[in-house]
């Protein structure tokens, strides 16, 4: 990796983890996914400070290719970004269906407060 390509990729992953800083801390991204994106910058910059870690990595890992352990890397990485999100949204349907429940409930009963006031 020659030195030129290691300053831009250390250059954008301190821009990147700045941008993750601020989401979190505008509240505009959760402080879980945050942690989990820090890290993957961080290991990122890590690779690119020491280009020779990602050599033996893949070698111990019995990978021929440091470039192909960065692909199934990040497609692992991605599946469990994947199954993150899809349990997240599965929880927020439950809260918002059972949202939904309290809200006819109330409705209802406010109704049929109405009702009762009306009849008297």
């Amino acid at each position: 990796m020659s030195l030129r390509l290691q300053i831009i990729i250390i250059i954008s992953m301190i821009f990147v983890l700045i941008y993750i800083v601020r989401h979190v801390a505008m509240k505009k991204l959760d402080f879980r996914f945050g942690i989990g994106w820090s890290v993957i910058v961080i290991v990122i910059m890590a690779f690119a400070i020491w280009p020779q870690l990602l050599a033996a990595v893949s070698h111990f890992l019995g990978i021929y290719d440091p470039v192909n352990m960065l692909a199934f890397v990040g497609l692992i990485l991605s599946i469990f970004a994947i199954f993150s999100l899809m349990m997240e949204v599965s929880r927020q349907n439950e809260q918002i269906k059972r949202l939904s429940q309290e809200l006819a409930i109330l409705r209802k009963d406010e109704f049929d407060k109405n009702i009762e006031k009306n009849n008297e």
